[in-house]
C-alpha cells in the first residue's frame, strides 16, 4: 500500500483548513451583505407604501379611477417606484408603468397572497412586465376595519446587484491574497514538522539495518526531541541484546529440526517467534509469515490461545487440548498441547514452548466407538424392555386370561423377532465391514439382471400385501463386478425401505443402466419422502427420518447403512434424491471397465 509522506499528509490539511474558513468568511459575508440590502430595500418599499395608502384610500373612497391612475403615474415617477393598485379579486385598477387594462389578473402573486392574509411579505423576482429583476411588496388597504383593495411598491433591483457584485469580486480577491499567505505559512509549519521526523527516519532504518553506530540528533519540538533521546536508548538496548537473540534462535532451530511433533514459541506478548515446519503443517499457516505476529491473528484459534496464556501464567508445564478447522476440506482436527515458560539466565520470563500432537483419528475413533455403544444400547434396550414387561405381566396373572395372554406373547414375539433383526443386521454389517478391509469379498464379472429379479421376488410378498407394483427395467446384457449374495442384499434393503415408506398402492421402479464408467441401478418410489436435513444422515447406524413409524414397521435403522457398506466394499458409491411428499431414487453407482474391442470374437 502507497503511503504519503508526512509533509504531504500536514501540508494540505492545514491549507486545506485555511481554505474552508476563507470559504466560509467569504460565503457569510456576502450572503450578510446580500441580507442586508435586501432587507433595507424591502423596508423602504414598506415606507413609500404606507405614504402612498392615504391618498390611494381617497380615491377608491370616490370611485375616481382616473385620478388614482394619474396619481400612480406621477407619484412613480418622482419616488423612481412602481405604484400598483389591485382591487380584492385581483383585478389591477391602476399601474403606475402600464396599462391597467393589458395587464393579467394578480390574485397569484405572493405577496399579494401575503398582503391579502394580513402580512406583508416581501418578493424578488423577474417582471415579464418591464423586463428587470423586481422586489415587490404588498399592503392591505382598510377604511374603519373594511378591505377595500390592495397597494404594492416594487423597485428594480438591477443597481443593487451590480454593486453587491463589485464588493463580491473585492472580497474575492482579498481571500485569494490571503489563501496565498496562508499557503506560504502552512508549507513553513510542516517543512518544521516534518523534516526532523524524516531524519528519524532515516535512523530507524539504519537500526533496522543493524546498524547501531550512527545517533539521531535531539532538535526540534520537546516532543520530537524526547522521540529521539528515546530512539537513541532503544538502539543501544538493542545492540548489547542482538547477539544474544541470535544465538537463541540458533538453538532453538537445532532442536525444532530434531522434533516431529509441532513446535511453537511465543514471547510474553502472545507473539510468535517460531514455528516448525510440523507445528505449521498442523496449524495449516505459513512459518515465515506468522512470526512476529499476535497468536490469535496468526492461527485464529481462541482456545490455543487461551492456554498460552495460561502457559505464560503457570510456573508449571501445563497440559491441554483443543480442535481447529484447518485445511481445504474444513473438517474439524483434535489436538493435544504441552506447555511451559521459556526463562532467560536471570529468571526472567521471556515466553513459552507450546508442542502440539494431532489425536484428530484417535478422538474419531472413540467417538464412532462411544456412538455406536450407545446406539446399539439404546436400539437393543427398547425390545429387552417391551419383552421383560410383558413376561412380568405374564408371570403376575396374565397367564390366566387367554386372551390377554395370547396379545402378549404375540408382543414379546414380535420384540424378539425385532431383537433377532437388530442382531442380524449388526453381524452382517461386521461382516462386510471385516471382509472389505481385509479384501474378503469374492468379486466376478457377471450379469445383473437376473440378481435384480432375485430382489424384486424376496420383496414381493410384501409388496402385494401392500397392493404395490414392482416394476424392473434392466438389459440382460449389463454387467458389473460384484458379490451376487451381498449386492441382492443391498438392493433388497432398498426395496424394503421403498415398501415402508410408500402408501397402499404406490408404485416401485427399479431400473439399471450400463454408462461409460459406471453401472447405475435405480430404485425409486413415490412414498413419503425424505426432507433436505435429513439426507445427509440417512446412511448412518441407526438413524431413522421418522423414529415412530420406522419403529412401528419393525425397522432396525441399518438397513441403508449396510446397503452403504456393501456398495463401498464394490468400490461403488449410493446417491438419493428426495423431497418431502414426492417420493425418493436411491442410486447405486457401480463401477465399470468396457472390454477394449480387440478382446471380443
Amino acid at each position: 500500500m502507497h503511503r504519503q509522506r508526512l509533509f504531504w499528509q500536514l501540508y494540505p490539511s492545514q491549507l486545506l483548513i485555511t481554505l474552508a474558513a476563507l470559504l466560509a468568511f467569504t460565503w457569510y459575508g456576502t450572503f450578510s451583505i446580500r441580507s442586508f440590502q435586501l432587507s433595507e430595500t424591502a423596508a423602504g418599499l414598506e415606507a413609500r407604501a404606507h405614504l402612498a395608502a392615504t391618498p390611494v384610500l381617497g380615491f377608491l373612497h370616490q370611485n375616481d379611477l382616473a385620478g388614482l391612475e394619474a396619481f400612480c403615474r406621477e407619484a412613480g415617477k418622482k419616488s423612481a417606484t412602481r405604484l400598483t393598485v389591485l382591487a380584492l379579486d385581483g383585478r389591477v385598477l391602476a399601474d403606475s408603468d402600464e396599462n391597467p387594462v393589458r395587464m393579467e389578473n394578480h390574485n397569484d402573486r405572493p405577496e399579494v397572497m401575503a398582503a391579502l392574509a394580513g402580512r406583508m411579505i416581501p418578493s424578488l423576482r423577474f417582471s415579464q412586465t418591464v423586463q428587470q429583476n423586481m422586489m415587490y411588496v404588498a399592503m392591505l388597504l382598510e377604511d374603519q376595519g373594511n378591505r377595500i383593495g390592495v397597494l404594492r411598491t416594487a423597485i428594480p433591483v438591477t443597481a443593487m446587484e451590480e454593486a453587491l457584485a463589485a464588493i463580491y469580486q473585492k472580497i474575492i480577491w482579498g481571500s485569494l491574497v490571503a489563501a496565498l499567505f496562508a499557503a506560504l505559512v502552512a508549507w513553513i509549519i510542516a517543512r518544521r514538522i516534518s523534516t526532523p521526523l524524516e531524519q528519524m527516519k532515516l535512523g530507524v532504518e539504519r537500526f533496522s539495518r543493524g546498524d547501531f553506530t550512527g545517533r539521531m540528533r535531539e532538535e526540534g519540538t520537546e516532543e520530537l526531541a524526547t522521540l529521539a533521546r528515546t530512539l537513541n536508548e532503544m538502539a543501544t538496548q538493542l545492540d548489547s541484546r542482538l547477539q544474544t537473540i541470535v544465538r537463541q534462535h540458533s538453538q532453538l532451530q537445532a532442536v525444532f529440526a530434531s522434533m516431529v511433533e509441532g513446535v511453537i514459541t511465543v514471547d510474553t506478548e502472545e507473539r510468535i517467534l517460531d514455528v516448525n515446519k510440523s507445528g505449521a503443517q498442523l496449524l495449516n499457516v505459513d512459518p515465515e509469515k506468522i512470526k512476529g505476529k499476535s497468536l490469535l491473528l496468526a492461527v485464529r484459534n481462541t482456545r490455543l490461545q487461551h492456554f498460552v496464556k495460561e502457559a505464560l501464567a503457570s510456573a508449571a508445564p501445563m497440559e491441554g487440548e483443543f480442535s481447529s478447522r484447518t485445511g481445504a476440506d474444513g473438517r474439524e482436527k483434535y489436538f493435544y498441547a504441552h506447555g511451559a515458560r521459556l526463562q532467560d539466565s536471570q529468571g526472567r520470563i521471556t515466553g513459552a514452548l507450546i508442542v502440539i500432537n494431532d489425536v484428530t483419528n484417535l478422538r474419531r475413533l472413540e467417538s464412532i466407538r462411544r456412538d455406536f455403544v450407545a446406539n446399539v444400547s439404546h436400539e437393543l434396550k427398547t425390545p429387552i424392555t417391551s419383552i421383560e414387561g410383558f413376561a412380568e405381566t405374564l408371570l403376575d396373572g396374565a397367564l390366566d386370561e387367554p386372551e390377554a395372554a395370547r396379545n402378549f406373547v404375540e408382543i414379546i414375539g414380535r420384540q424378539a423377532s425385532r431383537l433377532h433383526a437388530i442382531v442380524e443386521d449388526l453381524l452382517a454389517l461386521s461382516r462386510v465391514e471385516q471382509d472389505s478391509r481385509h479384501e474378503e469379498i469374492g468379486m466376478e464379472e457377471q450379469p445383473i439382471a437376473d440378481i435384480l429379479q432375485s430382489a424384486v421376488q424376496s420383496c414381493l410378498p410384501g409388496a402385494e400385501k401392500e397392493e404395490m407394483a414392482i416394476s424392473l427395467v434392466c438389459a440382460p446384457t449389463i454387467t458389473a463386478r460384484i458379490n451376487p449374495a451381498l449386492f441382492e442384499q443391498a438392493v433388497v434393503n432398498l426395496l424394503d425401505n421403498a415398501i415402508k415408506y410408500s402408501g397402499k398402492g404406490s408404485a416401485i421402479t427399479v431400473t439399471a443402466e450400463q454408462k461409460e464408467t459406471e453401472v447405475v441401478i435405480r430404485v425409486g418410489d413415490d412414498g413419503v419422502g425424505i426432507a433436505p436435513q435429513d439426507i445427509a444422515r440417512i446412511f448412518e447406524r441407526f438413524y431413522r427420518v421418522d423414529r415412530a413409524r420406522s419403529a412401528k414397521l419393525g425397522g432396525t435403522g441399518l438397513g441403508l447403512s449396510i446397503v452403504k457398506h456393501i456398495v463401498g466394499a464394490h468400490h461403488g458409491r449410493v446417491t438419493v434424491e428426495s423431497s418431502p411428499g414426492k417420493g425418493s431414487i436411491f442410486t447405486i453407482h457401480l463401477p465399470f471397465k468396457r472390454a477394449e474391442s480387440g478382446r471380443h470374437d
